[in-house]
């Protein structure tokens, strides 16, 4: 159910980096008049700076994340069974290029309960009774 959640939210933060100016331009087309017509200029006003500032995060957002595509060359998730299978751990590992050239290795873990393991992990870990299931992240070309 939490992997529902998360690919739902997501999925809205990349249709929202994917359409922002479309979104952008909307909103100060529409919701400022119509703000303007029924509470007044200053709440026009005030919306307009809250999209400004909006449009500011938003914009450094995509420059890290146009960053990070350029720099990452491999990532991959790792699911490991930890005290004989009593804990479950979430491994993301990544390969980065610096700027010089040379590729350092970035490893986060977390241990996360059974339930919030995706199926086809939780599958594999029972059909294969093996203590890791790594995942492969695809790298856009």
């Amino acid at each position: 159910m939490v992997w529902v959640v998360v690919a739902a939210a997501g999925l809205m933060v990349a249709l929202s980096v994917a359409f922002w100016q479309k979104i952008v331009t909307w909103a100060n087309q529409h919701i400022a008049a119509w703000l303007e017509q029924y509470f007044g200029e200053d709440v026009r006003e005030a919306f307009l700076l809250i999209l400004a500032g909006g449009d500011r995060l938003m914009i450094a957002f995509q420059r890290a994340l146009e960053t990070l595509q350029a720099r990452l060359v491999k990532a991959r998730i790792v699911f490991r069974q930890l005290l004989g299978g009593r804990e479950h751990e979430r491994v993301v590992q990544a390969e980065l290029q610096q700027p010089d050239g040379e590729i350092v290795k970035v490893e986060a873990a977390e241990v996360v309960p059974w339930h919030e393991l995706p199926d086809d992990v939780r599958e594999k870990f029972i059909r294969r009774q093996t203590s890791t299931v790594e995942l492969e992240l695809k790298m856009r070309q």
